[in-house]
């Protein structure tokens, strides 16, 4: 009997314990199904907080290209050799684009 008694303070202490730390919503619950439901919103969580980062990781992308689009049409409207730029290009390792000799010849 003594054993019986034990076990049962201990499952009290788990239950105490387990629905303390857990928030109100997850306590309707008997202690398995919150659990369960617990482990399904952290993976939820987990399964957003991907898809968001993947979101931003390609906004930050296309906003590079446009970025630079941007940049070599601001040149070619300022009448920027190639020639020019050309130097600049290998220097620094970028890919800027000016007017080219045929675009200024026309």
């Amino acid at each position: 009997m003594k054993k019986y008694k034990l076990i049962l303070k201990l499952n009290h202490l788990v239950f105490w314990w387990y629905y303390k730390r857990v928030p109100k919503f997850f306590r309707k619950w008997t202690i398995l199904k919150s659990i369960k439901i617990l482990v399904d919103n952290y993976e939820h969580a987990e399964y957003r907080y991907e898809g968001l980062e993947k979101v931003v990781r390609n906004a930050s992308k296309r906003e590079i290209e446009m970025r630079s689009k941007i940049s070599n049409l601001e040149l070619k409207l300022m009448g920027v050799s190639q020639d020019i730029i050309d130097p600049l290009n290998k220097m620094f390792g970028v890919n800027l684009q000016g007017k080219s000799t045929q675009e200024r010849d026309n």
